[in-house]
C-alpha cells in the first residue's frame, strides 16, 4: 500500500543511498502538503518498504530489497510523472525503459588537508551563469535561487567555488540527506581548466560529509576512472526514464 507521507520519521527507514539523500533533503526543506511536491511511502504487512518523491514531475524512486515492485509500478504509472529517477536495478524491476544512466560512485577516500582556497560563499546568480554556460540544467534565475535558497536556509544543500580574478569553478552537495548525501552541478570555466579545480572541490565536499555517504553520478561512463582516482569506488548505476520511452517499449 502507498501513502501519503506526513513525517519525516516516516522516511527514517530509507538507506544511506543517493536517492534517500534526494527524498530526505527535500522534505527537510519543504515538508509536506506542498502543491509542487508530494512523499509517499509504500508498505508491505505494515513495514515501509519504498519512498516516492516528485517535485515538479521529477520523481525519485528509492527502494529496499522488500519492495512490492508491482504495486509500486502500477503506482508511478497512475499518478505520473516527467522523468524518474532511480537505482538501474530498480527500474529494470518495474519493468521500464532505461533513457539515460551512467555509473554512481561513493566516497571511500581517506583524509585530506583543508584547502585554503576554496570559498564557500559566493554571488549565486554568477554560479548559475557558470552552470548554464556548461549546460547544466539550472533552469532560470528565479527558480534557481529560490530552490538552492531554500535548501541552503534548511541545510540540505551546501557549495564550494575556486574563484580569483573569476569564478573558476563550482561544485555542490545537491542534497544533503539523513544519512548520504548527493554531490553535482560540478562546473569549471574553459579558461580554468586543467588546474585541478573540480577534483579538489569534489574531494573537499565529500571529505567534509559529516558522517554521511558522499555519493556522485557520474555523467557518462569514461568519467569513473576520473573519480576512482579522488577516492571514489563504484556504487552500481543510475537510470532515468520517461512516460514516452515506456510508451515505445511497450509498442516494442
Amino acid at each position: 500500500m502507498l501513502t501519503l507521507c506526513e513525517s519525516q520519521a516516516a522516511l527514517a527507514f530509507l538507506p544511506a543511498d543517493p536517492f534517500a539523500a534526494r527524498i530526505t533533503a527535500l522534505f527537510a526543506a519543504y515538508g509536506a502538503n506542498r502543491p509542487f511536491l508530494q512523499f509517499w511511502v509504500q508498505t508491505v504487512e505494515g513495514t515501509p518498504t519504498a519512498a516516492v518523491s516528485r517535485l515538479d514531475g521529477a520523481m525519485t524512486l528509492c527502494c529496499t530489497a522488500q519492495t512490492d515492485y508491482e504495486e509500486l509500478r502500477l503506482f508511478v504509472q497512475s499518478v505520473g510523472y516527467e522523468t524518474l529517477l532511480a537505482d538501474a536495478e530498480m527500474l529494470a524491476a518495474l519493468g521500464l525503459p532505461e533513457t539515460d544512466g551512467s555509473y554512481m560512485v561513493v566516497y571511500r577516500g581517506g583524509p585530506v588537508p583543508p584547502d585554503p582556497e576554496i570559498r564557500t560563499d559566493y554571488d549565486l546568480r554568477a554560479i548559475h551563469a557558470l552552470l548554464c554556460a556548461a549546460q547544466f540544467p539550472a533552469g532560470s534565475f528565479e527558480a534557481f535561487a529560490a530552490d538552492v535558497g531554500a535548501r541552503l536556509q534548511h541545510g540540505t544543500a551546501s557549495y564550494a567555488v575556486f574563484a580569483h580574478t573569476q569564478l573558476d569553478a563550482c561544485a555542490f552537495r545537491l542534497f544533503i540527506g539523513e544519512k548520504s548525501l548527493l554531490l553535482g552541478a560540478v562546473v569549471t570555466d574553459p579558461a580554468s581548466r586543467g588546474r585541478g579545480y573540480a577534483s579538489r572541490l569534489v574531494t573537499h565536499l565529500a571529505q567534509d560529509a559529516q558522517g554521511r555517504a558522499a555519493y556522485l553520478f557520474c555523467r557518462n561512463d569514461g568519467l569513473l576512472p576520473f573519480y576512482e582516482k579522488m577516492g571514489f569506488v563504484s556504487a552500481g548505476r543510475w537510470a532515468q526514464t520517461r512516460p514516452a520511452a515506456e510508451k515505445r517499449g511497450e509498442n516494442q
